[in-house]
């Protein structure tokens, strides 16, 4: 640089040099001048035509992103949710998991050998997933927890907003005759990447569209964002959840980045699961009913029979058994969540000996997830999915009769 300076330096008539002044403004415009590029540099990168290497039509690429659990990807991606959930504390890491941002980083060799980082302005958590288990480093507490199992049907967690994992886990849940359509490329992560839309008829569920961005050559997604529908099935302007990578690399991890190492200081614990509906669902499979708006239930996973799962698309039902106290908290909590929550009316039926028990029932609601509590003498249960208000209110119903046995 100071020998550019030097070049574009003057002189005087009379051989001299210029004023320090004048030496000092040229030496700042020449400055400013290569910061500004500098500074353009990402718009015309950014600006570049973007061309897939490989033509693939819609509904062959979605094909490619159904099929692409074994491809390997190192990567940091960045998760958005706009569901404006209330701060519930039963629920509290996944109402902020779908209401702000989250920064991910992540080493995926094949469905047994992932790890994720949940990254946070003063540490990180880990969750190391392996052939027998699993185990979860919080580096605020110092804490390695090794889990032996969590539910099929579980909570949201952080690794599932990965571009990877939550266009497979979403695309699942839709039906072969689902509409394909094609939508623009987009430069990702440095992948010039194809994307299409699948729009879901389902007229139960909220979800009205998802959109997926992918590598075309082997169908790894990218970017996905998801996009809710209303009464009518016209669909929101923008993504309820959107994630993309903005660093990506193709070749398979080291293998060492997938243990978890027990250092010295560091705290060890052990659990049968990390979720919370894997402990309450370790109850009798008769703690739910069979059948629920219509939908017969789903053949619960061994050790967990208490987790009732209705239907296989994207407007299944969950349906798990609460203890009464934790019942009473969380409506107490949906009460004081103005707009966001809304009471369910509900009638028990009679017990045997012609006796009705108290019922009540409320649900949080977001544009995209319903999460209704309902509580009958002293049994409760909670009842949730991406559904509309008819289906979750119907499901509701549905559980306070079926539980005529309760005192």
């Amino acid at each position: 640089m100071t020998a550019i300076l030097d070049r574009l330096r003057p002189t005087r008539d009379d051989g001299a040099p210029p004023p320090i002044r004048s030496v000092r403004l040229r030496r700042w415009t020449v400055v400013a001048v290569v910061a500004a590029l500098l500074v353009a540099v990402p718009v015309v990168v950014a600006a570049w035509p973007v061309s897939p290497a490989v033509s693939v039509s819609p509904s062959e690429l979605r094909d490619r992103v159904a099929a692409s659990q074994d491809l390997p990807w190192s990567g940091y991606a960045e998760a958005t949710g706009g569901l404006n959930l209330p701060d519930v504390a039963q629920f509290s890491d996944v109402t902020s998991l779908l209401s702000g941002t989250s920064r991910l980083r992540g080493w995926y060799a094949a469905p047994d050998r992932v790890r994720v980082d949940q990254l946070y302005p003063g540490g990180e958590r880990s969750r190391y997933t392996t052939g027998t288990g699993q185990v979860v480093w919080d580096y605020g507490a110092q804490l390695l927890t090794y889990v032996r199992r969590d539910p099929l049907v579980r909570l949201p967690r952080p690794d599932d907003l990965l571009p990877p994992q939550l266009a497979r886990r979403l695309l699942s849940g839709t039906l072969p005759d689902d509409p394909v359509a094609a939508l623009p490329a987009r430069r990702v992560a440095g992948v010039d990447a194809a994307g299409f839309r699948v729009t879901v008829a389902d007229p139960r569920t909220t979800v009205g569209a998802l959109d997926v961005w992918a590598d075309p050559t082997d169908g790894l997604p990218v970017a996905v964002e998801v996009r809710t529908k209303n009464a009518s099935g016209a669909l929101a302007s923008g993504p309820a959840v959107g994630t993309r990578f903005l660093e990506l690399d193709r070749t398979t991890p080291d293998p060492a980045l997938f243990v978890a190492a027990q250092t010295p200081g560091v705290g060890v614990t052990r659990s049968p699961t990390s979720d919370l509906f894997g402990v309450l669902g370790r109850g009798s499979p008769d703690a739910v009913p069979g059948t629920v708006d219509g939908v017969d239930r789903v053949a619960p996973q061994r050790g967990f029979a208490a987790i009732g799962k209705y239907g296989t698309t994207l407007s299944q039902l969950i349906v798990v058994p609460l203890p009464a106290d934790i019942a009473g908290s969380l409506l107490g909590n949906i009460g004081d969540a103005g707009s966001a929550g809304r009471t369910i009316t509900v009638t028990a039926p009679q017990n045997a000996l012609g006796r009705t028990a108290n019922a009540s029932a409320g649900a949080l609601e977001s544009s995209l997830l319903r999460l209704a509590v309902l509580r009958v003498g002293n049994r409760a249960w909670a009842v949730g999915g991406l559904v509309t208000d008819d289906v979750l209110d119907r499901a509701v119903a549905d559980i306070a009769a079926d539980s005529a046995g309760a005192p």
